[in-house]
């Protein structure tokens, strides 16, 4: 009936009114402090009746003019330009023209350690505190100030835990290794650790406005993206957000990572980093400004390093990093043309979890592994364990932005990317018998078009449009003992082995229809509808690739090639004298397909009662499939009679404050929301970190508050908030099956409601202050302080197979750094300093309670194993880096 009633109020407020007004012009003219001309600003003007913005540069005298713009309508004009703090003025249009004067005052505080120039005004600019107090929902937009917080070697995931509500787990200590963010308790990723999440891959991953997280799979590979330096600002969207951004997992919200932009005047940076433990980083920034209508920039970076966790034999468990980003784009009068391309990879050694208890378990060496007796940092040694994981991606993209008329807009987007995992396990003294090593060799190839058209009426601006998208993914993957003649290279199975081979062919189309209605300039009605599709086949083709010798017979495998007699034993040999048939296929269907489709309402809105003020709220529904890929999940270990779409229904109100010269705080943005989703008939998939997989299911909850604030009191310090605080619970937990599968037979499920969502943090806190100390009228100096917290969060339990009351603790990390600018007439240099875990406080990012699997070997008494012992990965000691970057 809600769904309904939704759709009968889109297709009501598509029908606005038409009424016609006459156009002016506003134009002006740009300086600085002491009267000189300011050129190649680039300036935006900003409708706030429509929220369409338009774009210019100024001129050689420093002048920009807007035509046509709507009479009545006010505006917001924002000025831009690389060492200057940003100009916001709001504009009355109620004469035929309107002019203004700008005049620039010099930054005071470095922006980053990098200069990046201005970037163009056609391609991704960083989002102002203006264009935040305009958007309809909960959005944190980090620049570079927050990004830095990370430190110089952070990835992707490092720079996400400054936004409220996040929660990063994982090893290492650069972007080269691989992690899990959750976002109010939603998670994206996964980083080796017990991954008893029960929301895989349900936040959406963009780069440059493009998906990055696998469709199939819906994973995304953090290391993917290891070159922080290569970033301009994230942009994180609470929640699915309207059906024009929306992507095919994004059920708790997206993540949108903007790479340097292409400039309007040419530079060129470069950074050296130094740290602990071998870590050595080189980036670089180039930019060509505007060349005969084409601005390009190129950037990228290398890395590597040692963990800080260090084994017995000295082994640092190392990692390594290369990335590379190209972009250019054309103006034209009638719109732009873009190119891009972007290609990482990233590998490194993955240290074992540790128990934080003497549990009896004995080392090769003979000493005992835990915590408290080889050291809180502590590792197995190479000869006992090591484990090279690789992540690779290669993504080209276009965009064609084209202005049909003043008033309708065309976008449209197409892209290919290639994704690839490979992990290569030997020696393994955790897995001794036949599945000893491993070769994982999983890959990826999507192509993609979006198109969206925009008009706007005086009324309305509507949007509509969609994209579709297919996806090739092969599971690949071999566990097998080379003296038992298994080779993974090769991919040659021995008796015993555990491999998949399967191949995912996965499409997803989504169209939409969203309005814009704006009765007065201060009240935004957004109703949007999108429709969904999504297709899967799967085929298993392990017989095909994989080589059985003699003798090797699966005892789980495709019915085309039934164990025992004949027609198997004439493909595969006959067994040999003692043989038996534990050799296992993880994807032993043959071939299955299944499609799904549903329909998505939503409606959001805002009012503006005062222009210092924004309050907002909406309803969102979204869906999702399954996730597919791994050694168990859809297709594979569950049956795909049950494929079925997970629900999102997110509810959110809150608002936004923004004063350019408040009491106290001068230029400040604060904004505040409380949010709820009801997230449905979810396939919970999970894997021991024994390797045994299996798959529940449930339903869950998510209450709870955000809030962030960022205040410039005066022109040297700038002060950031990010908190969150959140309760969430299982309504249902089916263990052992799925939601649809107990549905059908409820005698065969074991409930567990009203548990806890396991990694949920009841808050996280990140807070700082920047100050920079100037000696005439120049900084020389600028120490900065930040502290990151994280509240207590509830375990996954490996002995019941699903989450627990017991809590891991809350922790609280400072970190400091000190930047020192050294500018001459148009070069710079930059010394910075950072040390991270000031306190150096121990903590553990991850805990588990253990069923006893995993280090089962390790035990002198195979028939005395302990399990309820915790696991854990502990989070990196004091580190300090040093930093230099030179610019032009």
């Amino acid at each position: 009936m809600v769904r309904k009633w939704l759709i009968c109020v889109c297709m009501a407020l598509f029908c606005g009114g038409v009424s016609f007004a006459a156009n002016l012009r506003v134009q002006g003219r740009v300086v600085d402090a002491s009267g000189a001309v300011v050129q190649s600003a680039a300036v935006t003007l900003t409708d706030l009746t429509t929220n369409v913005a338009a774009h210019t540069t100024t001129d050689a005298e420093g002048r920009f003019s807007f035509a046509n713009v709507a009479s009545g309508d006010p505006q917001i004009v924002s000025v831009e330009k690389s060492g200057f703090d940003s100009f916001t003025q709001r504009v009355s249009t109620a004469a035929l023209s309107s002019s203004i004067d700008v005049t620039m005052h010099v930054a005071s505080l470095a922006e980053s350690v990098i200069v990046r120039g201005t970037v163009n005004p056609e391609a991704k600019p960083v989002p102002t505190r203006e264009d935040v107090m305009l958007m309809p929902d909960t959005v944190r937009v980090l620049d570079r100030q927050q990004l830095d917080v990370g430190g110089p070697v952070a990835g992707g995931a490092q720079m996400i835990q400054a936004t409220p509500g996040a929660n990063v787990i994982g090893y290492g200590e650069t972007g080269a290794t691989k992690y899990s963010v959750l976002l109010n308790g939603i998670q994206q990723g996964w980083a080796g650790e017990n991954t008893g999440f029960i929301s895989p891959g349900s936040l959406g991953v963009n780069f440059d406005g493009i998906p990055v997280d696998d469709p199939a799979t819906g994973l995304w590979q953090s290391a993917t993206m290891p070159e922080n330096l290569v970033m301009q600002n994230l942009e994180v969207t609470y929640g699915p957000g309207q059906p024009m951004g929306r992507w095919y997992n994004s059920v708790g919200g997206s993540i949108e990572f903007t790479p340097i932009q292409p400039t309007v005047d040419r530079h060129l940076s470069i950074e050296l980093t130094d740290g602990p433990y071998g870590t050595q980083n080189f980036a670089f920034v180039g930019n060509t400004g505007r060349f005969k209508g084409w601005s390009t920039v190129l950037g990228g970076g290398l890395g590597r390093g040692d963990d800080f966790r260090v084994a017995p034999d000295g082994f640092g468990n190392p990692s390594k990093d290369g990335s590379a980003f190209g972009k250019t784009i054309k103006d034209f009068s009638a719109g732009s043309l873009t190119f891009g391309a972007f290609y990482s990879k990233s590998g490194g050694y993955r240290a074992q979890v540790i128990p934080l208890t003497d549990i009896g378990l004995v080392e090769p060496n003979g000493s005992h592994y835990s915590q408290p007796t080889s050291g809180y940092y502590s590792a197995l040694p190479f000869d006992a364990y090591h484990k090279y994981d690789t992540n690779e991606m290669a993504l080209v993209y276009a965009r064609e932005n084209v202005f049909l008329s003043t008033k309708t807009t065309l976008q449209n987007s197409t892209w290919y990317n290639y994704i690839r995992r490979f992990h290569h396990r030997t020696a393994d003294v955790l897995g001794i018998g036949d599945q000893v090593d491993e070769w994982n060799n999983p890959h990826s190839d999507i192509l993609g078009d979006q198109a969206d058209m925009a008009v706007v009426l005086p009324l309305n601006t509507v949007h509509f449009g969609g994209y579709v998208l297919h996806e090739l993914y092969n599971t690949r993957n071999l566990f097998f003992n080379p003296a038992a003649g298994g080779n993974g290279q090769l991919e040659i199975v021995n008796n015993g082995s555990k491999f998949r081979d399967g191949y995912f062919s996965f499409d997803n189309a989504a169209f939409y229809a969203q309005d814009d209605f704006h009765p007065t300039p201060r009240i935004h009605i957004i109703p949007g509808v999108r429709v969904v599709g999504f297709g899967t086949n799967y085929s298993d083709q392990a017989y095909k690739d994989f080589t059985l010798p003699k003798g090797v017979i699966p005892q789980t495998h495709c019915a085309l090639y039934p164990s025992g007699s004949d027609p198997f034993s004439n493909v595969f040999g006959t067994p040999t004298s003692g043989a038996t048939n534990t050799t296992k296929d993880q994807g032993s269907l043959c071939a299955e397909h299944a499609n799904s489709s549903a329909i998505e309402t939503s409606i959001d809105g805002s009012y503006t009662p005062v222009d210092w003020l924004t309050l907002y709220g909406g309803y969102d529904t979204t869906y999702r499939p399954p996730s597919v890929g791994g050694g168990g999940g859809m297709f594979q270990a569950v049956d795909p009679a049950y494929y079925i779409l997970a629900e999102g229904k997110y509810a959110q109100v809150g608002g936004k404050v923004h004063f350019t010269h408040a009491p106290g705080l001068g230029n400040f943005i604060l904004g505040a929301d409380y949010f709820h989703l009801d997230y449905v008939n979810q396939e919970i998939d999970y894997e021991t970190a024994a390797g045994v997989t299996g798959t529940d299911g449930g339903n869950s909850a998510f209450h709870g508050v955000d809030m962030f604030l960022d205040a410039d009191p005066k022109s040297n310090i700038h002060f950031f908030l990010n908190f969150a605080g959140e309760v969430a619970n299982f309504t249902s937990y089916v263990l052992g099956n799925t939601i649809a599968a107990c549905a059908a037979n409820p005698s065969a499920c074991q409930y567990y409601n009203n548990l806890p969502v396991s990694y949920v943090p009841s808050y996280t806190l990140n807070t700082g202050l920047y100050y920079g100390i100037k000696y005439r009228n120049r900084e020389f100096l600028e120490p900065r302080f930040w502290i990151e917290g994280t509240g207590s969060q509830h375990m996954w339990n490996n002995n019941t197979g699903g989450p627990d009351r017991q809590a891991e603790p809350a922790y609280l990390v400072s970190n400091m750094s000190l930047v020192a600018p050294i500018t001459f007439e148009k070069q710079s240099f930059n010394l910075k300093l950072d040390v991270l875990n000031l306190a150096n406080s121990r903590y553990n990012q991850n805990e588990y309670i253990s069923s006893g699997g995993y280090f089962a070997p390790l035990f002198p008494n195979q028939n005395a194993v302990p399990s309820g012992y915790i696991n854990a990965y502990p989070g990196a000691p004091r580190a300090i880096f040093g930093t230099l970057s030179y610019q032009f």
